[in-house]
């Protein structure tokens, strides 16, 4: 009965795994990158200068960049204005374009814009990682419905492998036998990193779930009851009024970021919201490990204060909590980078698995033609994935800054370069030539990432003023990207003598 139990595990754990682990993998991947995607923004825009020290924008700044987020508007975009913090001293105003969040950077000191390229930065890897770049809607389904599936995936994997989990986890032979070396990676990633990869999933699929529910008729009654109260809140005069308060000035924003933070009770506040009547001041994510929604309203028109919005109660601490542990933006810099490695560690679990899924199958089923598709896909998430990354980093500083629709042309290297990967690793596999196409691809992958540095230091983009401890970080990991696969490559050719 027992082992009965286990085979239908060990199936289940399988199936579901590779399935959902070649698009899990992914998420994973840029999830991780997430993790510092205001310093991937800051990397990709070398025309931004970082002063450490300038964390508090003057009130000349402010001023500026409410005539920039007026000028936004006026073209029609919902523009709303960030606050410098410890992450990202800069000001900016930003507005959504359907998938990343860009606009213009000012400097907190004096206000004047930065010529930053039009980029779409480490939102890039957010986006993806929170909808496959498909949309708040099919994406975010998707995503959720894969969280499902890896949760059913650890849950079975636990099942079939409590006995020998602890054997197995206090031997690693990564120059072993290709079977074992995988296996025990595998397992000791999944092991060691199991409450964060149980937290992370539950909670990035609780934070999605209630899109994939039906609402309650209770939630719909309500909505449309806040909805004709909005509709009744609108300015008199229709159309032209509300305009004309639009092409308004904000008042001075300085004094309302200060009454905002003595309401809130804090030290950090971070986004402004501009409506056509309110102005709308929220407490910074850093602030706590509750990602909460708090804010402060004025009148858009003279300043004056309209109101405290504070959530409170069991509920709504718990929803705070999820978000914030999940996006851990309360984070300092070692909780960063704890979440980067464990989420880099997810990653390889998910990977591995790929790979035992084919080491398995291999002898029985090599031949069929199934099996070398799962393989060409497999190294097109293994080892295609990462090049497209680069392909990224690469296009950034290649591309002229001035290019017209320049964010969408990165975003087409990238998913290029993918396509690209998993057409050559399918071909490779259908003529029964893979370990050929695994060490062209790796060959890509370590030539590419050693020359992202090169590449900085050579087209001379960044300024020495930067903040080296957090803008060449990314030079150097991605380097240490392309030793790895150097010596992967070594490991494979001398294994395929």
């Amino acid at each position: 009965m027992r082992e009965t139990f286990r085979t239908h595990m060990g199936w289940l754990h399988s199936w579901v795994g590779f399935l959902g682990g070649l698009v899990l993998t992914a998420i994973f991947a840029t999830g991780t990158l997430a993790v510092f995607d205001k310093e991937i923004t800051q990397w990709m825009q070398p025309e931004v200068v970082l002063k450490a020290n300038s964390v508090t924008a003057t009130p000349v700044a402010l001023h500026h960049a409410a005539e920039t987020m007026q000028a936004e508007q006026q073209q029609g975009r919902f523009a709303f204005i960030t606050l410098p913090s410890w992450r990202d001293p800069v000001i900016r105003v930003l507005h959504y374009d359907g998938h990343e969040f860009i606009g213009p950077v000012l400097d907190p000191i004096d206000g004047h814009l930065f010529p930053a390229r039009q980029t779409a930065g480490g939102q890039f890897f957010f986006d993806f990682h929170f909808a496959l770049r498909s949309g708040p809607v099919l994406g975010c389904t998707i995503v959720t419905i894969l969280g499902i599936c890896l949760l059913v995936a650890i849950g079975s994997g636990i099942a079939i492998q409590i006995k020998a989990m602890w054997p197995d986890l206090i031997v690693f032979r990564p120059f072993g036998a290709r079977p074992r070396a995988w296996l025990d990676a595998h397992l000791i990633t999944g092991v060691l990193f199991l409450p964060f990869l149980i937290m992370i999933t539950y909670t990035g699929t609780a934070i999605r779930a209630r899109g994939i529910l039906p609402p309650h008729p209770l939630l719909v009654a309500r909505h449309s009851e806040q909805t004709a109260q909005k509709a009744d809140d609108r300015p008199k005069g229709g159309r032209k009024a509300a305009a004309q308060q639009t092409d308004l000035l904000p008042p001075p924003l300085a004094p309302l970021i200060a009454e905002a933070k003595e309401r809130l009770q804090t030290d950090k506040c971070e986004l402004i919201l501009f409506s056509k009547t309110e102005i709308r001041i929220f407490r910074s994510d850093e602030a706590s490990l509750f990602l909460s929604r708090d804010m402060v309203s004025f009148s858009r028109a003279d300043g004056h204060y309209l109101g405290t919005h504070i959530q409170n109660g069991a509920a709504a601490k718990t929803t705070q909590l999820i978000h914030g542990l999940h996006y851990a933006r309360f984070s300092t810099r070692l909780l960063l980078w704890l979440y980067f490695v464990s989420g880099f560690a997810c990653t390889v679990l998910m990977a591995s698995g790929l790979v035992l899924f084919l080491i398995k199958r291999r002898k029985n089923a090599g031949n069929r033609i199934m099996f070398r598709l799962a393989e060409g896909l497999t190294l097109a998430t293994f080892i295609g994935l990462p090049i497209s990354i680069m392909g990224l980093f690469w296009a950034n500083r290649l591309l002229p800054v001035n290019m017209p629709e320049r964010l969408s042309a990165e975003t087409d290297v990238f998913f290029a370069l993918w396509a690209l990967s998993c057409l050559h690793g399918v071909l490779f596999s259908i003529l029964k030539k893979p370990l050929i196409g695994w060490q062209l691809q790796i060959t890509a992958l370590a030539i590419m990432a050693m020359g992202v540095p090169a590449l900085d230091i050579c087209s001379q983009t960044h300024s020495w003023l930067h903040d080296a401890t957090r803008y060449y970080v990314l030079d150097i990991l991605v380097f240490l990207l392309g030793l790895s696969a150097l010596f992967s490559l070594t490991i494979l050719k001398r294994r395929s003598v």
